[in-house]
């Protein structure tokens, strides 16, 4: 009997060892199926980051082109109208940072007529302001409306190009103030904190340069 016994246990060791082989082949295939698994989900994430970043870059990159074209836009109706309070002098002041001068609005997105516009760095915003008609000008100490066109600046430079003087040569300038006539040229520079949304200067030509009253 106690043969017989020990026969049995013997005959049931195998099939012990046996389960024991199966459950570690079990464990290394459950390994291998969560190493599978993590690598797609860590594929997918980085997939999907990766295209959010893109939309993000061209959404911020067509933002950044909607602002300028708007900005040239209203640089270039910019119109020679006389300062009463300067003989000889128009209503443009333009210095590196800043810009104001008078545009003939259609009543789109202005009022109608002559607007008294700014275009001013605040911060790391580019900001446009409207003071209104001229003959308000003195009734208005601060502007009536305020948009932001674009942010993330570190800097913005304006430049000038034209004939500022009655015997003066055509030249680059970083300022145009006092001048009898409207310049030619602008020349807008942006400076973005991200250094992929900068891109060259952007020259605009003035539609209505000349003198007041010419062309």
């Amino acid at each position: 009997m106690i043969r017989h016994g020990q026969s049995r246990r013997l005959r049931r060791l195998p099939s012990r060892a046996s389960e024991r082989g199966l459950t570690l082949i079990e464990l290394l295939v459950s390994l291998a199926i969560l190493v599978i698994l993590t690598s797609f989900i860590v594929g997918g994430l980085s997939t999907a980051i990766r295209a959010f970043d893109a939309d993000r870059r061209n959404s911020i990159e067509m933002s950044t082109d909607a602002a300028g074209e708007s900005l040239r836009g209203l640089i270039a109706s910019a119109v020679p109208i006389a300062n009463t309070q300067q003989v000889g002098g128009i209503l443009f002041q333009g210095q590196r940072e800043e810009l104001r001068f008078v545009v003939l609005s259609e009543g789109r997105t202005l009022r109608g007529g002559l607007q008294d516009v700014r275009i001013r760095r605040r911060n790391d915003e580019l900001i446009i302001e409207v003071f209104g008609s001229l003959r308000e000008a003195d009734a208005h100490k601060s502007p009536i409306s305020s948009t932001t066109i674009v942010s993330g600046l570190r800097d913005i430079r304006f430049r000038y190009f034209g004939i500022a003087g009655a015997k003066g040569e055509a030249a680059w300038r970083d300022n145009w103030s006092g001048a009898g006539r409207l310049p030619a040229l602008v020349e807008i520079g942006f400076d973005f904190k991200e250094t992929g949304r900068n891109s060259p200067a952007t020259v605009v030509a003035l539609r209505n340069e000349g003198t007041p009253g010419g062309s």
